[in-house]
């Protein structure tokens, strides 16, 4: 799978965001741990009617959802990412598909109430 982004589909970038480890000090107040901040190129695709229906059977409330196929960067990062960002939006993943043995990364994301509708990606050039 690895080198299937290209001109047919708009690859945006897509910033990944999350803090790594964390524990609690000696007063018991928790500590986030180190900010991580990677930025992926990815390519975003809507959900099939399936999808959607498989996913709010489960009682998750989907905004705009979308597919991201990411196969660039540290993928290892990602399992510790609740949050991403692309088209100028926050979006939180429902599902994640990250196998060591693969080449690229499968998420999930709904977008997150009260902020501006997203922009479209931008076509691709010819």
């Amino acid at each position: 799978m690895g080198g299937h982004i290209d001109g047919v589909f708009s690859s945006p970038p897509v910033t990944v965001k999350a803090n790594e480890g964390g524990g609690y000090d000696d007063e018991g107040v928790w500590v986030p741990g180190t900010p991580i901040e990677e930025t992926y190129t990815a390519t975003i695709q809507p959900l099939t009617d399936r999808e959607i229906d498989n996913i709010m059977r489960a009682g998750v409330r989907l905004l705009d959802p979308r597919r991201v196929y990411i196969n660039s960067g540290d993928l290892e990062k990602l399992r510790l990412v609740s949050d991403v960002e692309f088209l100028g939006q926050r979006w939180l993943i429902i599902r994640s598909d990250i196998r060591p043995w693969r080449t690229y990364a499968k998420i999930i994301v709904s977008r997150y109430d009260s902020q501006p509708k997203p922009a479209s990606p931008p076509d691709p050039q010819p």
